[in-house]
Formats: C-alpha cells, structure tokens, sequence
C-alpha cells in the first residue's frame, strides 16, 4: 500500500510537470513504452536497481539510450527516479500516469470478467451504463475467465463490482459456516 502511494506521488508529479511543459500526450505515450520495455527486459530494471553499479553508470546509460527517444521531461524524471533508488517503482508509477491520464481525458478504462464471451450488443449495453453511473467516457477491456462459473466482474480504478457466481457462492459457504446447529 506504501508502495502504491508513493507511485501515485511521482506519477502526479511527473504529470503535473508534464502538463505544464505542454507535452502532457507525448510523455503518457513515452512513459508507456518504458514501461513496456521494461516488461519485456527484466534485466533492464535489474540493472538500474542493482545497488552495486554506480548511479553515474545508470544515468549514463539511460542517456545513451533514450536522448533522442524519450521527452526530455521524462529523461529527467527517470533520472531522479535513479538517484532516489525508486527505479523498482516505475511499473506502478505508469499505471499510476494512465489513470491520471483516463481521468484527465475525462475516460475510465472498465475491466470487465465474464466466464463467456460478451457480444457487441451486451457490450454496448454495459458500456452505456456505465457511462451514465460514472458520469465519464467508459473503454471496456473484456477478458474471459472460466473459473468465475458465471456472471461478471468489473474493475473501475479503485472499485469492483463482483456478480460472479463464484463470489456468491463464497459469499453463501461463509454465512452458512456462521450458522449454529443445535
């Protein structure tokens, strides 16, 4: 949870910076391709965070690599991230920005689980409702996961709506264990 919310104050201050520049789309989009590239190259981010290897080295490094291909903002950004050791961050730190950015746009990204596959028309549907409860433009990420049994779940930042069956079913053995038999 510490974690999270120290993600959350780089990510806002790095889109507060970034908003300010002017170059608020470029860094969302610049920050994302580090953080896929990182999650393709483990050993990337080991190397920035192995302890033995001189931050001079690492800085070194990142410039050599991304002068030309990051905004300078975010250069600068990844280099403090460097000197405060907070490199192991930076995954969190970009679904952090994403969701500063969906907020900015006035978007919300729905991840929505189902046991089925959803149609256009269902999907449309939910997209609509949730709209209208939201109040903000919805995006739905569908994804199938067998093991719910049935119903849906949806993800909205911080929130879930768990209708799965497999959650009722918890639900209906944790109240049934509570029940006394004489």
């Amino acid at each position: 949870m510490r974690e999270t919310r120290v993600a959350r104050r780089y990510a806002l201050a790095l889109f507060k910076t970034a908003q300010a520049g002017g170059n608020l789309d470029i860094v969302a989009t610049d920050i994302q391709q580090i953080n896929s590239f990182t999650g393709k190259d483990k050993q990337f981010l080991n190397y920035l965070e192995a302890p033995q290897i001189p931050t001079e080295r690492k800085i070194e490094l990142l410039r050599e690599l991304f002068t030309t291909r990051l905004a300078p903002r975010l250069l600068l950004f990844l280099e403090l991230l460097l000197e405060k050791h907070r490199t192991g961050l930076l995954p969190d730190i970009a679904d952090e920005f994403e969701k500063l950015m969906e907020d900015h746009q006035g978007l919300i990204k729905a991840r929505v689980v189902t046991s089925t596959h959803l149609d256009e028309d269902t999907k449309t549907r939910l997209k609509e409702k949730l709209e209208i409860s939201t109040g903000k433009k919805i995006e739905i990420i569908h994804r199938i996961d067998t093991s719910i049994i049935g119903g849906i779940i949806i993800f909205l930042h911080n929130k879930v709506i768990d209708k799965s069956i497999s959650h009722q079913l918890k639900v209906l053995r944790k109240n049934l264990l509570k029940v006394k038999v004489h």
